[in-house]
């Protein structure tokens, strides 16, 4: 049997049909690995990108474990859309603004009134200590938010809030004067002048029966922070 020529020319580039097609495939591959293994270390950045985002985001929903614990703390995180990570580290400031603003509503020689500009005052004193733990956006609305607090008049305390008002007069005056004393957020002008009115009010008239010795130490108090 005789070939053609033209039978061995349509023989030939059907072969060299044949060897592009399987260096093609045999290219893809050998590429196919590599390719894999860009889209894997590019999960993984991305994942820990993920993780990192997470850490700093302030969007997250307010921790679970925290919601309840203090309604300030729930406040300043509605307003400054705080994480979780930071509602964790600004927890124990609340508490110790808590710790004070409880005998101020349990202080019986206060009036309603004096008892609700006080807890204002400790919460704004508490505010400014959260700035540390803020992104920069976030201070500059805390400074806005305290602003515009300090401005207003002083909320009326709900029924939960309130606290079983002292019967002992001397105890629950020498008791808050002394977290006055010791909380850190207040400046030494504003403890001075918080323990001031403390103290006079135990002294008003109408203000629970004192010993002679009790009202002694008291007024020589007075006396002293008014210097």
């Amino acid at each position: 049997m005789r070939i053609s020529r033209n039978s061995l020319k349509r023989v030939a580039r059907a072969g060299g049909g044949w060897k592009f097609s399987a260096t093609a495939l045999l290219v893809g591959l050998l590429l196919t690995p590599s390719l894999f293994a860009q889209k894997g270390g590019g999960g993984k950045s991305g994942g820990g990108s993920s993780e990192d985002s997470q850490d700093d985001d302030t969007s997250v929903p307010v921790c679970p474990q925290i919601v309840g614990q203090h309604p300030l703390l729930e406040k300043l995180t509605m307003q400054l859309h705080l994480s979780c990570q930071q509602e964790v580290r600004i927890l124990p400031l609340m508490h110790d603004e808590e710790a004070v603003a409880k005998p101020v509503l349990a202080y019986a020689a206060f009036s309603p009134e004096e008892r609700q500009a006080m807890v204002q005052q400790l919460e704004l004193a508490a505010r400014m200590k959260v700035p540390p733990f803020l992104l920069p956006e976030q201070q500059t609305k805390n400074d806005a938010e305290a602003a515009n607090e300090a401005g207003k008049a002083p909320k009326k305390v709900g029924k939960k809030k309130t606290q079983q008002v002292s019967a002992d007069a001397f105890a629950s005056e020498e008791a808050l004067s002394g977290a006055l004393d010791t909380y850190s957020a207040l400046t030494v002008a504003q403890k001075k002048d918080m323990i001031l009115q403390v103290k006079q009010a135990a002294r008003r008239d109408g203000s629970a029966a004192l010993t002679p010795e009790q009202a002694a130490k008291i007024d020589a108090d007075i006396a002293y922070l008014r210097q």
